[in-house]
């Protein structure tokens, strides 16, 4: 008896999606090629990631942390990642041990579940790029660009068959199915336009820009508990700004602010920035020179959308052969911290399917559009729904309504400010907050919800933390910024201080 041939596919991307893709469809017995345009993505030493920025993934420059869904998917299908990321210092956190002053006394649950782990971007990905690395059956190629996807015969109803891609030095690859991980800024649309497939697109504004900066505490230096769970801070007026713990004694601090604040676009500059932490009384420590060294300098990112693309419409693929993971398939706002989360979820449903459908394009295409919708599309609509009730907070009255949550369910902001309150509250928003039960599953829960109305009926509300209006931290930026004038670098800076 002839034995099935080994199925193979080839990831377009080496973003930490695409790594996950990989891996796990490696460890399923797929022969996988990893094609990333960046020219230098071999192994990165743990030590050396905490400077290594990938140029095609800024966000690794921004605040990440590591949901409880995450770590528990890593301990199932890649338990040397997660013992890699211990060895390099990352915290794993419960999440009863950052709980709102208000239940410091309270029993909250416990256990495994409810666990995330603290670590930089950087030295996550590095972690799984060196399992991807080690991996029998993975090809990391760098340096190369593709350019477009070949097509073989297009199937009986005439639907598009993918069976490989060309490359930018005039070259071409097949495999069985084509795995797009190359972020959100993908060129897929555009090559599946020149075959007449226009996937259905959703965007939406987030409404927020972020200016982040990592620190390292000195040793002895013993930090505040985290009082948001695994952060600690809070929205103000028409700004944000969270305490983010990394491995070993590494953080980093974020502000979120509107993307037309042209106010506080000056918090890039490294002294404001730290002007701006000192000045909000339960950030301040975090921020002092006695406690904590800066890193890096303070980084925007900006631009941010909630996008989702559908490949299957009416249950009809547009495309066969294709799927696509990450970011390329759906971003949403990173505040929420989920993106890291779903692209693993999602690109480990990927390579299940992939196994699964044993050659069978349709099938295929079926069963990733149903991992979408169950894994996917939840957390998009829950974004879009909390960057609204954000934005009818920050800017002006009548600009932004409130979303109005359908009769006998609840807004996430409603559980949220109940979960300060109240323990059964606060155990059922947790499981919501690490993607362990859907927004549906939570929010209309009829037992939570009357938990959570009997919250609001007692009058009770979470104390709110002292900071400065947006106009004061304004002027406070406004006065402590550089003059404006040729940017140098602050890490050059200090360097030319020390010199001198």
């Amino acid at each position: 008896m002839t034995a099935a041939p080994t199925p193979s596919a080839i990831v377009v991307g080496g973003s930490v999606a695409g790594l996950a893709a990989a891996l796990f469809l490696a460890r399923q017995g797929v022969t996988v090629t990893v094609l990333d345009h960046d020219a230098a993505v071999g192994s990165v030493p743990i030590d050396a990631a905490q400077a290594e920025v990938r140029r095609s993934t800024p966000q690794a420059a921004h605040s990440h942390i590591f949901l409880s869904r995450l770590r528990l998917l890593l301990a199932e299908r890649a338990p040397d990642v997660l013992e890699e990321l211990r060895a390099a210092g990352a915290h794993e956190i419960a999440m009863a041990d950052g709980r709102p002053d208000p239940l410091v006394s309270a029993h909250l649950p416990r256990g495994d579940e409810l666990v995330a782990l603290a670590v930089r971007r950087s030295v996550f990905e590095a972690a799984v790029r060196g399992a991807v690395l080690r991996q029998d059956g993975v090809a990391l190629v760098a340096g190369t660009s593709v350019t477009g996807l070949r097509y073989g015969p297009a199937a009986a109803d005439g639907t598009p068959v993918v069976v490989g891609v060309d490359l930018e030095d005039g070259t071409a690859l097949e495999a069985d199915v084509v795995i797009d991980a190359s972020g959100r800024r993908t060129s897929l649309p555009g090559w599946l336009a020149e075959v007449g497939v226009e996937p259905p697109t959703e965007v939406v504004d987030c409404g927020i820009s972020y200016v982040s900066r990592f620190y390292e505490r000195r040793p002895g230096a013993t930090p505040p508990r985290l009082t948001r769970g695994f952060t600690t801070g809070s929205s103000f007026d028409r700004y944000s700004c969270l305490v983010f713990p990394g491995e070993g004694r590494t953080f980093s601090v974020t502000f979120g602010i509107l993307p037309e604040d042209r106010e506080l676009r000056g918090l890039t500059d490294g002294t404001a920035f730290e002007a701006a932490v000192s000045a909000i009384p339960s950030m301040a420590w975090w921020v002092q020179p006695h406690n904590a060294v800066p890193i890096s300098d303070a980084k925007a990112m900006n631009g941010l959308k909630n996008r989702m693309r559908r490949y299957v419409v009416d249950g009809r693929p547009l495309v066969l052969g294709l799927a696509a993971v990450g970011d390329a398939a759906s971003t949403t706002n990173p505040a929420h911290s989920r993106g890291t989360t779903l692209a693993f979820v999602h690109a480990a449903a990927v390579a299940d399917a992939v196994v699964a459908a044993a050659g069978d394009r349709t099938a295929l295409a079926l069963a990733v559009d149903a991992a979408v919708e169950r894994d996917l599309q939840p957390w998009f609509d829950d974004s879009i729904a909390q960057d609204a009730l954000r934005l009818s907070r920050w800017r002006p009255a009548g600009e932004h309504e409130a979303p109005v949550p359908v009769e006998g369910t609840l807004a996430n902001g409603e559980a949220a400010g109940a979960a300060q309150l109240d323990p059964e509250v606060w155990a059922r928003f947790a499981r919501l907050q690490n993607l362990l039960e859907t927004p549906d599953e939570v929010l209309a829960d009829p037992a939570l919800v009357a938990a959570v109305r009997r919250v609001q009926a007692s009058g009770l509300r979470a104390p709110g933390a002292e900071a400065p209006s947006h106009d004061e931290l304004a002027a406070l930026v406004a006065a402590t910024r550089a003059p404006k004038g040729p940017r140098v670098p602050e890490a050059s800076r200090r360097l030319v201080a020390q010199a001198s």
